[in-house]
């Protein structure tokens, strides 16, 4: 079980940094496995990320309505708001809000993803626990592109596209 402290001051935004590219991000991350969103924490804090954790769609829908995210980071299968209803929730009210699903599954019995990938959904991650070097990718892509592009500019791997991103991690 999550500890869900309402009353927390949101994080002081660490200023951007070039060895830290995700330096200063925002990101919610909302799973009912209190282990993978402690993981998730800390990973991207290790990157300089201002993280809250939510264990629902629910909360995670509170925690918008007290501050605001440059992302979210939900899995897909949850108890009370599974991933497309929450990502339908978050596009009603902040369009603009890039949301990454993730799901422990390697198919989408559901149709969740698929549905959300329908309605403009452009982050995916298969299979948890998540690959950091994927992760760190995708949310460069979704919240800064211009940088992402000039990271992947010095690697052999193509740019991937921003508005149509979907990543699979086998």
């Amino acid at each position: 079980d999550l500890h869900v402290d309402e009353t927390a001051k949101p994080c002081e935004r660490p200023k951007a940094d070039a060895r830290y590219p995700l330096s200063g991000l925002r990101v919610l991350v909302v799973d009912d496995d209190a282990r993978i969103c402690e993981s998730l924490k800390d990973l991207l804090e290790g990157e300089h990320c201002c993280i809250e954790t939510a264990p629902s769609g629910v909360h995670a829908m509170d925690c918008l309505g007290r501050q605001p995210f440059d992302l979210i980071l939900s899995d897909v299968v949850m108890p009370d708001m599974d991933g497309y209803e929450l990502y339908k929730a978050v596009k009603s009210n902040s369009p603009e809000l890039p949301v990454v699903l993730m799901t422990a599954f390697n198919y989408d019995k559901d149709h969740i993803i698929k549905r959300s990938c329908l309605e403009g959904l452009q982050g995916v991650i298969f299979k948890k626990p998540v690959n950091p070097a994927m992760l760190k990718k995708i949310l460069l892509q979704q919240c800064r592109p211009d940088q992402a592009a000039q990271n992947s500019g010095k690697s052999s791997a193509p740019a991937a596209s921003s508005t149509s991103q979907k990543a699979q991690q086998s």
